[in-house]
């Protein structure tokens, strides 16, 4: 099929790779010209690990251009098909901004002959059928198609997706999205725009209630004889829940779940549903970053105020350069409003990067630097730098009272245990003994209460 992929973000540019290399003539459109230089150069514009080389790959089939509007090559071939993943981002209320989306309708509109439209892009129900309403020539010849990608697996993810949800009005709408995705083994939904529009927004506020209940009950999990490590792998053990998403930390802050969250809560207020539970995940979610200048003030007391303290990491995580949501842009600034000096580090955001972030912030060049002298040391991403460093080594180079704070809960308590530090998590972490199993551990039920616990 002649396809064109119009938005060349993440989304876009992941689509527009992955159908040339299944065998498409795909034209990606972007209509801004820094962004389409770097294309046109044969370069991705995002981070996502493999893009570069997939990018390079599709290139050299010759199936794949970028181009910097539609209507000239449709003029000449005309596509099949065009994929609209263009952003929506949230509005000040939180309402989904869609003018990108009904900018590249009304373009498509001039079209002639008109192609089939399949838009991904994340919309609130009920907008496929007010698009409609405002296209007429738009139903018979749409299909609303949301994207699950997710970022460090993304080509991955549109190669072989959980699920592919097709939303038509028209059999020949579903017949050409079918084509679309040949040789993709997948389970189909097939449904209706609109309850394809809600199992997009429903998925993510899922994913992020998952994530809110963890740091829920890692806040209750705050005692001596309680570790929240065990208590979510147990949780996560049972079949019905599952391990994914299950790991508390400074809360959500990808590209999606915020905005998603935000979205579909604007929505059912504007349609007048309550939506308690919905609210309290973002209620939960806002309050999680507060937690670790929470632990600053508990630890340091009035010396905070003269404290350096050392922050590492500026990503929500390392597989995304997305930093919208990351905790990062609330946890950096609430510590400068407290603290006499922070140091931010991050292997992937450059100095002047960090000093655009967060001006009052002093950039470390590494990481010895950030930590070299700090009171306390705040771990927001989970770099492997970070992880695998010699941390006996970087203890001995922080001031007393000497704190960290793993904001991600994932350096081992056991290598946290035996150092001059204090070790605190998002809720209490106890280190694994060292005649413990390393395999993953069997559960088995004692007197039909539960499975034991470790020795």
């Amino acid at each position: 099929m002649r396809v064109a992929v119009v938005g060349q973000g993440y989304v876009g540019l992941t689509g527009a790779v992955a159908l040339a290399l299944q065998g498409h003539s795909v034209t990606g459109v972007e209509q801004d010209p820094g962004r389409l230089r770097i294309l046109n150069a044969g370069e991705a514009p995002v981070f996502e690990p493999g893009l570069p080389q997939q990018l390079t790959a599709a290139l050299a089939t010759g199936r794949l251009r970028f181009v910097g509007g539609l209507a000239e090559c449709h003029r000449r071939t005309p596509f099949d098909i065009v994929l609209i993943t263009v952003g929506t981002p949230p509005r000040p209320d939180g309402a989904a901004d869609l003018s990108q989306v009904t900018s590249v309708l009304e373009q498509i509109g001039n079209l002639l002959p008109v192609p089939r439209v399949v838009l991904k892009s994340t919309v609130p129900p009920g907008t496929s059928s007010r698009l409609a309403d405002a296209h007429p020539w738009l139903r018979e010849r749409y299909a609303y198609n949301p994207e699950f990608l997710n970022q460090g697996s993304a080509l991955e993810d549109w190669a072989a997706p959980a699920r592919i949800v097709a939303g038509t009005w028209s059999r020949d709408s579903e017949r050409a999205l079918r084509e679309l995705y040949a040789g993709v083994a997948s389970p189909w939904v097939a449904t209706t725009p609109t309850s394809a529009e809600m199992i997009k927004y429903a998925s993510n506020a899922f994913l992020a209630m998952k994530i809110s209940f963890s740091n829920e009950i890692a806040r209750m999990c705050c005692g001596p004889d309680v570790d929240v490590d065990r208590v979510l792998q147990g949780v996560g053990y049972d079949p019905r829940i599952g391990h994914a998403f299950l790991q508390p930390g400074l809360g959500y802050g990808d590209s999606c779940l915020p905005k998603d969250t935000a979205a579909l809560a604007h929505w059912a207020g504007s349609v007048g549903i309550p939506a308690p539970l919905l609210r309290a995940t973002i209620a939960v979610n806002d309050a999680q970053a507060g937690l670790a200048l929470q632990m600053l003030r508990t630890e340091l007391g009035a010396a905070l105020r003269d404290a350096t303290i050392a922050v590492l990491g500026v990503r929500y995580e390392p597989w995304s350069d997305d930093l919208r949501a990351a905790p990062s842009r609330t946890v950096v600034p609430a510590i400068l409003g407290e603290a006499a000096r922070v140091r931010v580090w991050d292997p992937a955001t450059g100095p002047a990067a960090v000093a655009a972030l967060f001006p009052a912030a002093d950039p470390a060049p590494d990481l010895f630097g950030a930590v070299s002298g700090a009171h306390a040391v705040v771990l927001l991403t989970e770099w492997p730098q970070a992880i695998e460093a010699d941390w006996p080594l970087l203890v001995s180079r922080l001031a007393e009272p000497r704190l960290l704070i793993d904001g991600k809960n994932c350096l081992p308590p056991e290598r946290m245990a035996g150092l001059p530090v204090r070790y605190r998590s998002i809720g209490t972490r106890v280190p694994v003994p060292a005649t413990a199993p390393t395999a993953e551990p069997q559960l088995e039920a004692t007197d039909g209460v539960g499975p034991t616990a470790p020795a």
